[in-house]
């Protein structure tokens, strides 16, 4: 004898027209580090996205005229394509809202064509704040 009852297909989805709702919990790991960063280098090819967190350690009181500047890596950050847009998306948005409260961000006024110069160590090139 069959039931005419209509069989669910899937008993966890919610009724139509309800909410679900999600609690997220944020906890950091035992081995969580901070780290300040001066500047950002990184690399992307299909699979992900590649960020190197940076700081600078300019060697002083060279007088043969040649200054050295160790930069050391702190960090990397390896990210998939939809996590790379969405920290872009991030970053965009929170830039946005830092300079609606305190104004617009001063740079050393490189673009960033004279940046990625820099950063080969080319000739000629001079970093910002180690001449």
């Amino acid at each position: 004898m069959s039931d005419n009852k209509p069989e669910s297909q899937n008993n966890n989805a919610p009724a139509e027209g309800k909410r679900i709702e999600i609690t997220v919990e944020i906890v950091k790991e035992e081995d969580f580090k901070r780290f300040y960063a001066i500047g950002a280098i990184g690399v992307n090819n299909i699979y992900d996205f590649r960020i190197s967190f940076y700081n600078d350690d300019p060697e002083l009181g060279r007088s043969d005229g040649v200054r050295k500047v160790h930069r050391k890596i702190g960090t990397e950050v390896i990210l998939s394509p939809v996590a790379a847009m969405e920290l872009a998306r991030w970053l965009d948005q929170n830039v946005k809202d830092y300079e609606s409260k305190f104004g617009p961000i001063k740079t050393q006024g490189r673009r960033p064509s004279e940046e990625n110069k820099n950063m080969t160590g080319g000739a000629g090139n001079v970093l910002d704040g180690y001449a």
